[in-house]
């Protein structure tokens, strides 16, 4: 019995300590190794913010907001961004309301590089505190401020809460280019509205082009004269620009790019040229890559040096951008005079001519005490490292320019004019090198393939190399041009290779019928499709060959990363004009905007991004930005009042080609490149990112995943929807040519809706699988320009159903 006694004591003593133990390591993890979240779950599901703030607590309560009596407000860019808040949120400001203060240390007039852009923002029952270091963070702090407030049965209220917030990366921009189609002043100071309100601070103008150089040259008149075709800006709207901006905290950079992309200079000024060639717009094939500035005459740079001057003391900010993509060499090698020159100084090729281009251009900038900012195509180690390389060929060239000592600036990855959805930009960090190599090589088995593409008219070499052990299992790496592409878990089977890899453009497919020492093959990504071909170089059985060294990108250490910037989205505008450039370009930056201002651990939900989205989407359009008013106003411009419910349908089920696809079928027409060249067809309408679409998927998605009859009723009357819209449409189609480039693909949409809408409902077969399929891939592949963004719930809900 006394044993029986004292084991349970001595149980009991092992319990008591295990739970003091327990107790104590909780304890310990609570006050020494946890880290709060920044956003609690229950908070972020609470508010919309966008970008979300480095952190923020809701205490609970809310307060009426409709009127405040603001202290503290004493520089014009703080009045300014009081009266934007008050305008927006349709509040007032009065003396007997409720107060609120602001503080700041410093004012600043002109925003730069590196300023201080945080913010202290407390909400309580008793006041509306708003801190800052400079009068930037307070700007900051209005457009979160903006965001908070909650309309209610007339009344605006905002939350009580504490937030402490700043930016991610001190660079956070967008370019847009003027120049491909001219983009108005008043659509330029629409954007800075949308940007200020996703607190981005860099506004990158593509002020020169082939098509046009657009700003007034008092120095050199007939830029502007003769090489604008009548669109430019003058002088004084520069400034109003620039003071626009700077009232918002957004800094304006120019680019005026050179050698390359420079023919409306030539036309101007032909004695620029290197070639004698007498030069138009839109000289149609080859116009994409037109003639450079000769590099070897000293007048060049004469005239290089009035003009940078002249544009330096016009833009005040401390950056100028150079261009430097994109020089087509073949006027410099048939150049009988260039070729001599670079003889007599021992330039050896046309990179190193642009080289010393590059150089003579830094000296020039330097000169007018600006930082130089180039495409990633002036990368040099002869080049000084106080440039700054905005990369946008590949993330790697991003890594490769702080390794060698220089600054960068993100664009891969963040070009608008992909048409990608907003989730892909999403995804991309610049700390963060995505597809990056590495695979183990198989140095006993192995071959490699010299191959050539041709694209746009140029020949592009490239290297396959592959580790083909097992056929089921082969990998290895494609090298093109600056760019090394792994791939594993392809296959070989009956001598053609298949295998899919991350680029630099998003994901690429290839295949290849490897026959003997050669191959035949096709890479392609979303709608683009290119040949190549292609012969054995080397391989383990091949006497004399050595394995390519395989290079791995190293991690970037912290002083490294210190000196990537940021990130700018890039909007070109070969299909962009005044009247889509918007919805090009918005609601889908805001997201880039949030990752490159909220901190990384926060902006990982891409479905709480795009939750948020929806009702940023509605603030941009509260602000005036002119993204869905241009695309509702110019669909109602082809039919009728009654016909256009039907037309809206359907269009919102549809997108525009990702990437490039539409450039293909237009690269040899002569007026793709002209400056004025129309966007008047239906794909020029449709957005890029269809927010129903996107919803239909989702819904899909879920039905599948759990079945209900809820959904399954949402899912059918859309279906029933686009083929009543169908219906409707269809008729107009003879008295409309641009209505009629959808009547494909509306009558497949209908067609398949209809099929899959009887499966559903009562299982119904009218069309084989193979054929209903077929339609799918149809719709998936598009034509003229358009997608069908529906198909991948389309695709979904006929595997789910097939007999």
């Amino acid at each position: 019995m006394a044993g029986k006694i004292i084991l349970k004591k001595l149980l009991y003593t092992i319990l008591i300590v295990i739970v003091v133990l327990a107790a104590g390591g909780y304890a310990y993890y609570r006050l020494v190794l946890y880290t709060p979240p920044l956003i609690s779950e229950e908070d972020r599901a609470a508010i919309d913010l966008m970008p979300l703030p480095s952190k923020l607590e809701l205490a609970g309560d809310e307060i009426n907001a409709d009127k405040l009596s603001i202290t503290g407000a004493n520089t014009e860019m703080i009045s300014a961004a009081a009266k934007r808040y008050f305008a927006f949120t349709g509040t007032s400001e009065s003396k007997d309301a409720l107060p609120m203060i602001i503080e700041y240390d410093s004012a600043v007039d002109l925003p730069f590089m590196g300023m201080n852009e945080s913010y202290d923002l407390i909400i309580s029952k008793s006041d509306i505190r708003l801190s800052a270091p400079t009068s930037i963070g307070i700007v900051r702090g209005f457009e979160t401020l903006k965001q908070l407030i909650i309309k209610r049965e007339g009344e605006a209220f905002l939350p009580t809460v504490e937030i402490s917030d700043h930016p991610r990366f001190p660079w956070r921009g967008l370019m847009i280019d003027v120049c491909r189609h001219w983009i108005p002043k008043e659509v330029i100071l629409r954007n800075l509205d949308a940007m200020s309100a996703m607190k981005m601070n860099v506004l990158h103008l593509h002020l020169s082009e082939d098509q046009g150089f657009r700003v007034e040259s008092k120095r050199y008149p007939k830029l502007h004269e003769v090489g604008s075709n009548g669109h430019y800006y003058t002088q004084d709207d520069i400034r109003e620009i620039i003071a626009y901006a700077s009232e918002r905290g957004i800094r304006i950079v120019p680019e005026f790019d050179m050698p390359g992309h420079s023919k409306s200079w030539q036309i101007a000024y032909p004695s620029l040229s290197s070639s004698d060639d007498s030069l138009q717009f839109g000289s149609g094939k080859g116009a994409l890559f037109g003639p450079p500035l000769d590099p070897t005459r000293d007048e060049v740079y004469e005239f290089l040096t009035g003009l940078i001057a002249e544009m330096s003391a016009l833009f005040p900010d401390m950056y100028f951008h150079i261009g430097g993509d994109e020089v087509n060499p073949d006027y410099w090698e048939n150049n009988e005079r260039i070729m001599a020159f670079m003889a007599e100084n021992s330039i050896s090729d046309a990179h190193e001519l642009q080289t010393y281009f590059n150089r003579r251009i830094h000296k020039i900038v330097s000169d007018q005490g600006k930082i130089m900012v180039g495409w990633d195509e002036i990368s040099s180690p002869e080049l000084s490292t106080d440039i700054v390389v905005q990369s946008w060929t590949s993330h790697k060239s991003l890594f490769m320019a702080v390794q060698n000592g220089g600054s960068g600036i993100l664009s891969a990855g963040l070009y608008m004019d992909h048409v990608l959805p907003a989730g892909k930009h999403y995804e991309v960090d610049p700390l963060i090198l995505p597809g990056a190599v590495d695979i183990e090589p198989d140095t006993a088995f192995w071959k490699m393939y010299d191959q050539q593409m041709e694209i746009g008219g140029n020949i592009i070499e490239s290297q396959l190399v592959i580790f083909d052990r097992d056929p089921d299992n082969v990998f290895g790496f494609f090298a093109m041009m600056s760019d090394r592409m792994a791939f594993k878990g392809a296959t070989i089977k009956d001598n053609v290779l298949s295998c899919s890899m991350m680029g630099p453009v998003g994901e690429l497919d290839y295949e290849a019928a490897l026959t003997g020492d050669s191959l035949r093959g096709n890479i392609s990504f979303g709608l683009l499709s290119f040949e190549s071909s292609g012969i054995r170089s080397g391989g383990s059985d091949m006497a004399g060959t050595e394995l390519p060294e395989i290079e791995v990108i190293r991690p970037l250490t912290a002083e490294e990363q210190q000196r990537i910037l940021g990130g700018e989205a890039c909007q070109w505008s070969e299909f962009a004009d005044a009247e889509n450039i918007e919805s090009r370009i918005w609601p889908r930056t805001a997201a880039i905007a949030e990752k490159l201002w909220s901190p990384v651990s926060l902006t990982a939900d891409i479905d709480d991004m795009y939750r948020r989205l929806e009702t940023v989407n509605e603030d941009l359009v509260t602000l005036g930005v002119h993204h869905d008013q241009n695309y509702y106003q110019r669909l109602k411009k082809l039919v009728s009042t009654e016909s256009y419910p039907s037309l809206l349908m359907l269009m919102d089920a549809m997108e525009e080609v990702k990437y490039h696809g539409r450039m293909p079928s237009l690269l040899e027409a002569d007026f793709i490149y002209l400056p004025d060249f129309e966007l008047n067809h239906l794909v020029d309408i449709v957005r890029p990112e269809s927010p129903q679409a996107r919803k239909f998927n989702n819904q899909v998605n879920s039905y599948i995943t759990e079945p209900s009859d809820s959904n399954k009723m949402h899912i059918t009357r859309q279906l029933d929807n686009w083929v009543k819209a169908a219906e409707n449409i269809m008729p107009l189609m003879p008295e409309s040519e641009v209505l009629s480039e959808g009547a494909g693909l509306f009558t497949n949409l209908s067609e398949v809706s209809t099929e899959i809408r009887n499966r559903l409902v009562s299982g119904s077969v009218a069309l084989p699988d193979s054929m209903l399929s077929e339609k799918i891939t149809w719709l998936e592949a598009g034509e003229n320009g358009l997608i069908v963004a529906v198909a991948p719930g389309l695709r979904q809900l006929s595997d789910h159903l097939k007999n």
